[in-house]
Formats: C-alpha cells, sequence, structure tokens
C-alpha cells in the first residue's frame, strides 16, 4: 500500500486546522467583552424566571441608526424573549419585532431593551436591533439575545451546549 500519496495531503490538513484555530481564538475587545458579558447576565437572570437561550446569541458592531435585522421563523405556541443591548459608546438600543411586509408587532427603546413576543401564528419574523447614538468613530458593538422557556422545545433552533464558550470569558 503506498501511504505517499497521504502525507502532503495530511500536513496540509493539520496547517490549515492550526492556522484557522489561531484565527478563531483571537481575543475580544474591550467592548466585545462587555456586551457578551451583559449578555450572560440577561441571560441569568431570565433563567430565574424560566427561560434559557434557544438560539446562539448575535454579537456584531456598526455604526449608529443602522438596523441589524435578523429573520427568525417562530412558534405560535412559544413565548420568546427577545434581548438587546450595546457597549458604553452607545446610549440605548431599539429591538422591534417586525412581520416580514414590515408591521411592527413589538417594540422597546432602553439601554438594555427585552421584548416578550409570542407570535400569532407560525411564520418568518424579523427581528432588528437599531442603536440610537453611537460615540465611537468606528462604531459600536451590540448584542441579540433569544431565549425560550426552559424545556421547550424550539423548532428551528440552535442545539447549544450548557455552558456557552463566549460566556465562560466573563469569568
Amino acid at each position: 500500500m503506498k501511504r505517499k500519496h497521504y502525507y502532503l495531503p495530511g500536513i496540509i490538513m493539520l496547517l490549515g486546522t492550526a492556522l484557522l484555530g489561531t484565527a478563531l481564538a483571537r481575543d475580544l475587545t474591550d467592548q466585545q467583552r462587555t456586551v457578551v458579558c451583559k449578555l450572560r447576565d440577561v441571560v441569568e437572570e431570565a433563567g430565574r424566571d424560566g427561560f434559557e437561550l434557544a438560539f446562539w446569541p448575535v454579537i456584531g458592531k456598526g455604526p449608529a441608526r443602522v438596523s441589524a435585522p435578523l429573520t427568525l421563523r417562530l412558534d405560535p405556541s412559544i413565548e420568546y424573549l427577545f434581548v438587546g443591548y450595546c457597549d458604553e459608546n452607545c446610549a440605548d438600543v431599539e429591538l422591534r419585532v417586525k412581520t416580514m411586509s414590515g408591521e411592527v408587532l413589538e417594540f422597546h427603546e432602553d439601554l438594555v431593551s427585552v421584548v416578550s413576543f409570542e407570535p400569532p401564528f407560525e411564520d418568518d419574523y424579523e427581528l432588528s436591533l437599531r442603536m440610537t447614538d453611537c460615540s465611537a468613530e468606528d462604531g459600536c458593538v451590540f448584542g441579540m439575545g433569544i431565549l425560550a422557556p426552559r424545556g421547550v422545545k424550539v423548532p428551528h433552533s440552535s442545539n447549544l451546549p450548557t455552558e456557552l464558550a463566549q460566556f465562560q470569558l466573563c469569568d
């Protein structure tokens, strides 16, 4: 059996994996850490009320007054809890739940926006976060969390580990 054919591709695969792992393990900025840790705190608080993350948290960066939309298929038998937050360089965040035709169903604006939502029917909905103000030239960091009652099987949700690696950075 000729094994020489496998050496070069194997070495390339190992080097590629090492380089990719190094790129993915980069350190968070202070603003990203602030947002991740605030989301963790809110998720822990919601956990005391019987909620848990149903989807991976979304962390992003952008200028003020630009919307960060996320499309989700939601089940009408589930009460969802949406959370939005931004770093210390922004004022408030607006969190909206809209139909795909643009009708606003729920809205909240605060430093930490929390929206409780029970969809009227199963469909795609748009969850959007908009920062009202951002004092950082290169934009502000924001985060969104999507929670559901603990133990409820949420269709189309993520299979999350018990302890998220992002949240372990806050300890």
